[in-house]
């Protein structure tokens, strides 16, 4: 059956930009009277679908297997089921999208040039387009065919294709180049023949150029996929596929599970948009669904993660909840805390002993709903991937915040300066209230960075420091380490380094402000502190100026040890910028 189509006149178009649709689905859906029916996919390149339309043609079938054949050779888009009947309905999605003025074909986006070329011309013409192109390429059977019912006006062409279907040629020229005949007169053929001719002969040319994989495209594949392997998740917003490798969590390359995931996921996908799964609260009701009874491993890991931290035998709770996960940034992969996302299971992530307990799992077996657990590094599981199509990046701190980047994590942290007196738990609630918590920080230069602005503060808000002036940290002593110091001669911390209540240990940073352990083993303001002597010094304030108590001693950047809830200071709520991801362009 003959079917041309419209393209011709509308070659006119010949615009490239960037578009949420494919064009020539929606010419063809309009052409065959799928008008009413057309329905473009959502969200552009990030949509989970593609554009959709119910073709109706005047072709009588009898079953489903006749009707799907027939929508297959002559709707070259993917067929997602069929009517047959004495008029036969074929319901396709165009998930991949051409650029406005390029024909889509098979996963192809094709643009012809009525205007007679040598084969070296042509080769020139299709690699200056804007959508860098090549002569097309005879990928399929039925392309010859579909090329004849697409384009009028149209009687030889540039085509190329593999020695499979050249090397029986009729018509071949040594020395020369593939023809598409679509009348095949002049060399003795029949119509829609190819032919090999001599490099002096012109021809029109169809340049052609392969679209970007994006989210719709990917979630088809995967979708057939699932059919073979395990089934494939789908969240509103990416697809989540199980891997049957069983893996450990790389202490020294925590990308490591991304790479991995691009491997498994880069023949389906023919790119490198996949990563290791980010555990949302969509995908863990989803998987609970599977109703699995096994273990699954997340890339989700504690950020104070340190070979160092199992030296010592001493175990210690902790209640940093430094947990997050590496995310492949524009060049360079950065940390994002997860700890205060609905996807824990309840009183996680709860790290029993600091030295095996740094990754996490998700127990299907456990009761709904399913969420994320604390689980030593050993733990040896299988992961899930997801395809993902953003590239991303920080974006700005909220108002009023200042943003400093952390080298040490690669985090951007934003710290806004309170000069409301509190005590550490109405601070701590106050910072709440905005989604942060009581900040803290990395190494000297974001120590550096707070000073400066309790100095602009002081400088340009008229707000007071020096004598007993302070500030709170984000930073708790850790509640094994209750050990009470003797005044003047010893200090409240476990002499031995590598002790959880060691000097450099015993004070944590709580709510992932900050990597543990905290840099404070230098800063305090005396040799014995923090000595916990009034049995309560479990917070610790950053101390600003002249310090009466240690003889007007200069206490700038400086620390020591108090209890929470005596006293009233000033204080910095601190969050992690917000990330956002980079608009792909078509």
């Amino acid at each position: 059956m003959r079917i041309k189509i419209f393209i011709a006149f509308t070659f006119l178009i010949l615009t490239t930009v960037a578009q949420d649709f494919d064009w020539s689905f929606k010419k063809m859906c309009a052409f065959w009277g799928g008008k009413d029916t057309f329905k473009p996919r959502e969200g552009g390149s990030k949509a989970m679908a593609g554009d959709k339309c119910s073709f109706t043609f005047p072709m009588a079938t009898d079953t489903e297997l006749s009707a799907r054949t027939y929508c297959e050779t002559y709707v070259p888009y993917h067929i997602i089921s069929v009517v047959p009947g004495p008029n036969t309905v074929c319901n396709a999605e165009a998930t991949l999208i051409c650029a406005s003025g390029w024909v889509q074909m098979f996963g192809r986006c094709y643009k012809m040039t009525k205007e007679l070329m040598t084969h070296e011309q042509a080769e020139e013409h299709c690699a200056k387009q804007e959508q860098k192109s090549t002569i097309a390429f005879m990928h399929r059977e039925a392309l010859p065919f579909r090329i004849y019912d697409y384009f009028t006006g149209v009687y030889s062409l540039w085509l190329e294709a593999s020695i499979a279907i050249t090397q029986d040629l009729i018509y071949d020229v040594a020395g020369g180049h593939l023809l598409l005949a679509i009348d095949g007169y002049p060399y003795n053929l029949p119509n829609v023949a190819l032919a090999r001719v001599a490099p002096t002969e012109k021809a029109m040319v169809l340049c052609e150029y392969t679209p970007r994989m994006n989210q719709a495209e990917s979630n088809y594949l995967l979708k057939r996929y699932g059919e073979i392997y395990y089934p494939t998740i789908f969240t509103s917003d990416s697809a989540y596929v199980r891997t049957a490798s069983v893996l450990q969590r790389n202490d020294k390359d925590p990308s490591m599970d991304h790479e991995y995931c691009k491997h498994v996921l880069r023949p389906f996908l023919q790119t490198d948009d996949a990563q290791a799964a980010v555990p949302t609260r969509e995908f863990l009701d989803a998987l609970k669904k599977e109703r699995v009874a096994e273990i699954i491993r997340t890339s989700v890991y504690s950020g104070d993660s340190k070979v160092a931290s199992r030296s010592n035998p001493a175990c210690s709770v902790s209640d940093s909840r430094n947990y997050g996960m590496e995310f492949p940034g524009d060049g360079k992969n950065f940390f994002k805390t997860m700890k205060d996302e609905p996807i824990w299971s309840e009183d996680q992530p709860k790290e029993v002993c600091d030295g095996a307990s740094w990754s996490t799992g998700i127990v299907l077996s456990r009761s709904s709903p399913a969420g994320l657990e604390v689980m030593s590094d050993a733990r040896a599981a299988p992961i899930y991937c997801q395809t993902t199509f953003d590239v991303m990046e920080y974006g700005d701190c909220p108002e009023n915040y200042k943003p400093f980047y952390r080298k040490e994590t690669g985090q951007k942290f934003c710290h806004d300066f309170i000069d409301k007196p509190r005590s550490y738990d109405e601070a701590e609630a106050d910072c709440a209230g905005d989604g942060a918590h009581i900040s803290g920080f990395t190494g000297q230069e974001e120590l550096d960075f707070l000073d400066s602005l309790l100095d602009a503060a002081q400088e340009e808000d008229d707000v007071p420091f020096g004598h007993e002036n302070s500030i709170w940290l984000g930073a708790k002593r850790r509640e094994a380490c209750n050990r009470k110091g003797i005044q003047g001669k010893e200090g409240g911390f476990n002499p031995e380094p590598t002790h959880p209540c060691s000097r450099l240990r015993v004070f944590e940073w709580v709510h992932g402000v900050a990597q543990n352990p905290p840099d404070f083993e230098n800063r305090w303001i005396g040799p014995l502190e923090p000595n916990f002597v009034s049995d309560d010094e479990k917070c610790v304030e950053l101390l600003k100026g002249e310090q009466t108590v240690w003889d007007d001693k200069n206490g700038d950047k400086k620390l020591n040890d108090i209890p929470c809830n005596d006293r009233r200071l000033y204080y910095f709520c601190g969050k992690e910028a917000p990330i956002v991801s980079k608009k792909n362009i078509l």
